[in-house]
């Protein structure tokens, strides 16, 4: 992760509510409802990463809130945003989805970039408050 608070504690307890380690059929996985999905080479080498969700949106039904954005180009550029639109696009059409939203912490111009050129405009804006502090 290139978030620097985050301890490994973290994010192994937040990966174990995305993901089904008990599930025998790898193909399977695609049909829950929430998940991580990891972009890696055929070395192992993790190169990108997204959290989804399959929820209800009261004005346009189902859609895939995807989430947790990490994409690293150094080799192939584009590739790896490439795969992670790829893999979005197959959990919409399994989930029945009406549209997929991304959220993204400030997104750099290569990352604005993709996803125009891929189609997606902006529709809601998230505005995120700190707890105040005890």
């Amino acid at each position: 992760m290139t978030e620097a608070n985050i301890t490994l504690q973290k994010w192994q307890d937040f990966v174990a509510e995305y993901v089904c380690t008990d599930d025998p059929v790898p193909d399977s996985q695609w049909l829950r409802d929430k998940g991580i999905v990891v972009i890696r080479n055929d070395r192992g080498y993790v190169h990108g990463l997204f959290s989804y969700e399959v929820r209800t949106d009261i004005s346009i039904g189902t859609v895939l809130h995807v989430d947790n954005v990490k994409a690293v180009e150094i080799v192939a550029r584009g590739h790896v945003l490439y795969c992670m639109r790829e893999a979005m696009d197959r959990l919409l059409r399994l989930h029945g989805c009406a549209a997929t939203y991304v959220a993204v912490d400030e997104p750099n111009m290569r990352l604005k970039s993709f996803l125009s050129d891929a189609g997606f405009v902006p529709r809601k804006i998230r505005y995120c408050a700190p707890a105040p502090k005890p």
